[in-house]
């Protein structure tokens, strides 16, 4: 309570007291909580009802003051905004497709990528992202390279390479990142049918996979990219892994989880990236760029390790 200011809340419920009842009226609604037929009334002697509001609220524990206020609806929480170290954030990204053929990838990939603020290093990706946009061989007829986000998959190969040396000078401390990896093929046919079915529920299940895992115990936001789905119908099965975590490990904290244009953060095209390299590892065996990641992984879940079935050939 150490952040209320008492005596500023105290005045904004004698004004409002004041404003809406008489004396005779503040002292019937004083009653309801023992306040006047006791010291209370009788240390109070002003007829004026803001004055005589606040000499009771004066005397009375400052507990029963919060519960006045409570009950008339006055806002008296600290509005100061937290402190930035206080809230987890985990941006969340997907590689391979939804193609349950011979056609389609081998993978599907969830990665997480887990920070607090200040987001350390942002600024560096910010600037040569600028850089590229400034870039111009001949002013007069050459067009500048149009960049509003930065996109593993889609980069040339000189982008790509500072993008991820830019992510390798990350402290590890700081920057942590967990996937979930699916081999397509072996995923029941019954689990897959539908495709919105199967991205919800193993997204929610790689949720919980990592809550467990970095045993958070404070506020969190997620934030995905766009989902690949228009239907909200499927948020409340998003979130039920989250909450089963909550309530198993008896945690009074906030989360939310939002989802937005990758363009408008730079931590989405992190994760983008890392997402891309882990691919890389198991689509192609291909770790080159696994390697400049790898030191910030939590671990890697192969869901489909133990699995010798396969529904189809790849």
């Amino acid at each position: 309570m150490k952040s209320i200011d008492k005596t500023n809340l105290k005045i904004k419920i004698a004004s409002y007291l004041d404003k809406n009842y008489s004396l005779i009226e503040v002292k019937d609604f004083f009653r309801e909580y023992n306040l006047f037929e006791n010291k209370y009334g009788l240390y109070c002697n002003s007829s004026n009802t803001k004055e005589f509001v606040i000499e009771v609220l004066g005397l009375i524990d400052f507990e029963i003051v919060l519960k006045i206020a409570d009950d008339l609806k006055i806002e008296y929480k600290d509005k100061k905004i937290q402190n930035t170290g206080d809230t987890v954030y985990i941006f969340v990204d997907e590689s391979g497709d939804m193609d349950f053929t011979s056609k389609g990838s081998k993978h599907y990939i969830f990665t997480f990528l887990v920070k607090q603020r200040p987001f350390a290093l942002h600024e560096h990706i910010s600037n040569y992202r600028y850089s590229l946009l400034e870039r111009n061989l001949k002013p007069s007829t050459d067009k500048r390279l149009d960049i509003e986000a930065f996109h593993a998959c889609d980069d040339n190969k000189y982008i790509r390479e500072k993008v991820f040396d830019i992510i390798a000078s990350f402290d590890n401390k700081l920057v942590r990142s967990y996937s979930y990896v699916l081999e397509k093929p072996k995923v029941q046919p019954n689990k897959r049918q539908d495709k919105d079915k199967f991205y919800i529920n193993n997204l929610n299940l790689a949720i919980k996979n990592l809550l467990n895992k970095i045993k958070i115990n404070k506020n969190f936001i997620i934030i995905t990219d766009r989902l690949p789905f228009k239907s909200k119908k499927h948020t409340p099965t998003l979130k039920k892994g989250i909450k089963e975590y909550i309530k198993t490990n008896k945690l009074s904290i906030r989360y939310d989880i939002f989802h937005h244009s990758s363009a408008s953060s730079i931590n989405l095209q992190v994760v983008d990236y890392i997402s891309w390299a882990i691919f890389r590892k198991y689509e192609r065996n291909d770790d080159e760029y696994y390697e400049k990641i790898e030191k910030y992984l939590i671990t890697i879940d192969n869901m489909t390790k133990n699995i010798e079935q396969q529904h189809y050939i790849k």
